[in-house]
């Protein structure tokens, strides 16, 4: 993906990729390269023509992209990591780690990637536990950021033996307040440095830096006199981590500066001594927004303790000074209460105003949320009445289906019908198409010419055998048939066929369409007359046969007409119904694509009734029963009904119909109009 993305580039990043795992053997395939088909069954073939080579039966990886990658095996927990890294993807690793795994690899990670550098993990993992560290940068494909100010490389945790132990060299003691002695590394030409850090040190003062959660990210300076565990769980809250004297006034500061972007301080707050008789402590506290590059904002909070100007309590030698120095700190107390009281009430004020603010945008959010529901209620009322309609439609439509398959069964049946007449039929016959190829024979041609079907579907019919049914005569007529519509009959020929001896034919030919594929064909029907020629002394007996070949032909012409004129009529009950149900969605709400279906069904099932009163017709005709009506017809109309027929094939095949009447045409006739 990264070498496809680069070809769509101007410039070429260089891409280096450390593949890892505990297993060798897995690193030792990967190393090699070379995968089965079925083990690419998920590559695309245009990835695997652009990044595979053919090789022992497999597909090896192409050159440019083994380059990009050096495999290795690797122990996150124990092994030392990589460094300067970019993007490290891990997917359902820590689901098998516990906790303080999961905290090491994190770690780990944290050290091996840029300061601008991404972590990814599995869709059922997550670091909840080292939030610090990194921030949430895309939730859905779990793609974690690493922290710019998250604090130094370091691996202690992971790697022990790694660490670094400071050089005994150039050690300067140096003796603090409290005469505690501390060693600092001075280099050469590093002067600076060792007064810098003897300052940071000895002076600095006690101070955290926060995030807008509240929660502590680091302590500066000495500051347990302001700050204490709580008991319990855990936490690094400041609010929670604050002295009660000092929390309240630091809730409100924070609040303050987090609104304003401004820094804050606050002076004058007093403290309650640790034991009896010490004298209160008088702290101040200032807010800054610290300005630099950082996923999230943070605040930097330092304590001061102030220079006391007198004590709350006082040892002094005479019981007269004590009263007043208790009254002065009384006083003071009261003042600083009442101080804080006014203050409390103005910030009360200001909450309940906000509040009340808040109250009504509320408000107004849920009239919208109201209003919008009541939108979305009528919006779905109408979902369910169109569900309603075209559950309705579909259901009528599934009506119409299943008729329209009984149909389609049975034009199918009568089909086989004919196909089974077609292949017990005494005569041999050929079906041709039009360029009068054999398009299929019966049993009895292949059986009387010693036929086999491979060599003889697909064949021209002038190349069957060794050519013996190229005749000049025979071939004028066949391929007159389709052009001009013809036929002939009885048509006489003798011919010696190599293993059968010689055959007396008459041959009769005419033209048939095939509905279902408007496709014309030719059929051949063969009679022998071998036979007659050869034993005219059999007459008598041959009139017999004649006789009840006559009489078995009639029952056949008999059982075929009724056969015709109950199909015909079977088919009429559900076609009728088609074209009801066609008339009643025709006159309902549609679409105009839909009404153009429905308008091609109905039209298809005027054709079809036309056709089976062709049918019956052709039944009345062989029985001698046709009659025909005189009545005057609009010869327009019957043209036009007639082109509409033919609409959706000529849309099919994208031509344009133009329509030109001869003015002297009559637009009415009398005749029998079908």
């Amino acid at each position: 993906m990264l070498l496809e993305i680069q070809e769509s580039k101007t410039t070429s990043i260089p891409v280096q990729i450390f593949a890892t795992d505990l297993s060798e053997q897995a690193i030792s395939k990967a190393r090699i390269g070379i995968y089965t088909s079925q083990e690419l069954e998920t590559v695309s073939p245009r990835r695997i023509q652009r990044f595979f080579v053919k090789a022992d039966g497999g597909y090896r990886v192409s050159k440019a992209v083994r380059e990009m990658c050096i495999f290795a095996p690797h122990n996150i927990l124990t092994d030392p990591p990589f460094s300067r890294l970019d993007f490290i993807s891990c997917c359902n690793l820590f689901i098998y780690f516990d906790n303080p795994a999961q905290k090491k690899a994190v770690n780990t990670f944290h050290y091996a990637l840029n300061d601008d550098g991404f972590l990814m993990l599995g869709k059922s993992e997550n670091i909840s536990h080292s939030t610090h560290l990194f921030t949430c940068f895309n939730k859905k494909y779990k793609i974690f950021s690493r922290k710019i100010n998250s604090g130094s490389r370091t691996l202690a945790a992971i790697l022990p033996r790694y660490t670094q132990q400071p050089s005994s060299e150039n050690i300067i003691p140096v003796t603090n307040k409290s005469k505690t002695n501390h060693t600092i590394s001075v280099h050469q030409n590093g002067l600076d440095n060792a007064i810098d850090a003897v300052l940071f040190s000895e002076f600095m003062p006690a101070s955290v830096v926060i995030n807008y959660q509240l929660e502590i990210v680091q302590f500066r300076g000495t500051t347990d006199v302001f700050l204490t565990h709580p008991k319990g769980k855990a936490t690094f809250n400041i609010l929670k981590m604050a002295r009660p004297e000092i929390a309240f006034e630091l809730r409100n500061a924070i609040s303050k500066v987090i609104k304003t972007k401004q820094r804050f301080r606050k002076s004058g707050i007093e403290m309650n001594p640790a034991k009896i008789g010490a004298p209160v402590k008088i702290i101040s506290l200032e807010i800054v927004p610290l300005d630099i590059e950082t996923n999230e904002p943070l605040l930097l909070i330092v304590f001061t303790e102030q220079e006391q100007t007198e004590y709350f309590w006082t040892q002094a030698e005479g019981g007269k000074n004590t009263t007043i120095a208790m009254t002065a700190a009384k006083d003071r107390r009261i003042k600083k209460l009442e101080q804080e009281l006014a203050a409390a009430h103005a910030d009360a004020l200001a909450f309940a105003q906000e509040q009340e603010a808040f109250t009504e945008e509320l408000q107004s959010a849920n009239e919208e949320i109201v209003s919008s529901n009541e939108e979305l209620q009528t919006v779905n009322e109408e979902l369910e009445t169109s569900k309603e309609e075209i559950e309705s439609a579909n259901e009528e439509l599934t009506t119409t289906n299943q008729e329209l398959q009984t149909r389609n069964d049975l034009l199918n049946e009568a089909y086989d019908y004919a196909e089974a007449l077609f292949a017990t039929i005494h005569e041999p016959m050929i079906v041709l198409d039009k360029n009068l190829r054999i398009k299929s024979a019966n049993k009895t041609f292949y059986k009387l010419y010693n036929m086999q079907v491979e060599e003889t579907e697909g064949m021209l019919l002038y190349d069957l055998g060794n050519k013996q049914w190229n005749i000049p005569r025979l071939r004028e007529l066949l391929e007159e048939i389709l052009p001009k519509n013809t036929h002939f009959h009885d048509f006489e020929i003798t011919h010696t066929f190599p293993g059968i001896g010689e055959k007396t034919m008459l041959l009769n030919a005419r033209r048939i369409l095939q509905k279902r594929n408007h496709e014309e064909l030719i059929l051949l029907a063969i009679a022998d007359e071998t036979e007659q020629v050869l034993a005219m002394h059999k007459m008598k007996k041959n009139e017999i046969k004649l006789m009840e070949a006559m009489a078995s032909a009639e029952n056949a012409v008999k059982f075929k007409q009724q056969f015709l004129s109950n199909m015909s009529h079977e088919i009429r009950t559900p076609l009728n119904s088609i074209l009801g149900f066609t008339n009643v969605l025709l006159k309902t709400k549609l679409l105009a694509e839909q009404k153009e279906f429905l308008q091609a069904i109905k039209t298809s099932g005027i054709s079809l009734n036309l056709l089976i009163n062709d049918i019956l017709d052709l039944a009345k005709v062989e029985a001698g029963k046709m009659t025909f009506e005189k009545k005057p017809f609009d010869l327009r109309s019957s043209i036009t009904s007639i082109l509409y027929t033919f609409d959706l094939k000529i849309k099919e095949k994208n031509l344009k119909l133009i329509k030109e009447y001869d003015s002297q045409l009559p637009s009415m006739l009398t005749g029998d109009s079908v």
